[in-house]
């Protein structure tokens, strides 16, 4: 039995372009590149991200209407901070700055080309004291 794997698909105007921002900042590697249909995935992950040409005989209509999102992928990354400085470095706006929250994300939001939103997280030691308050304790 083969293992589950997990796919979303981003459908934009330009594949390259959204392929090229996901390796770039989110260390991400292209697997398939049919030009309108291009796949990324980091490494060996049993997931993958799809990214469609709006309007390819492939996507329904209704799809390819669509200009907008509401769908948020999250990408955990090893140093949140560095992922931030290399996007505004090259010309990418942040929506917020990187912030630790106390149940351990040190995390911001970006959307990629496609106007897709993106939180990119650092895992973190939670506060102690959130921690405690809100986590099971062992036996």
């Amino acid at each position: 039995m083969q293992p589950a794997v997990f796919g979303a698909t981003v459908v934009t105007d330009r594949p390259a372009e959204v392929a090229a921002f996901y390796t770039q900042y989110l260390d991400l590697q292209i697997g398939i590149d049919l030009g309108w249909f291009i796949t990324v995935r980091r490494g060996t992950a049993d997931w993958e991200l799809a990214i469609a040409e709006r309007g390819h005989p492939t996507i329904p209509a209704a799809v390819s209407a669509l200009t907008e999102t509401g769908n948020v992928f999250g990408f955990v990354v090893d140093d949140a901070d560095k992922v931030a400085d290399a996007l505004r470095e090259g010309g990418v706006q942040l929506e917020g700055e990187p912030v630790t929250e106390p149940f351990g994300q040190r995390h911001f939001f970006v959307r990629d080309p496609a106007g897709t939103w993106i939180d990119v997280i650092q895992l973190v030691e939670p506060d102690p004291d959130w921690a405690a308050a809100n986590l099971p304790t062992a036996p």
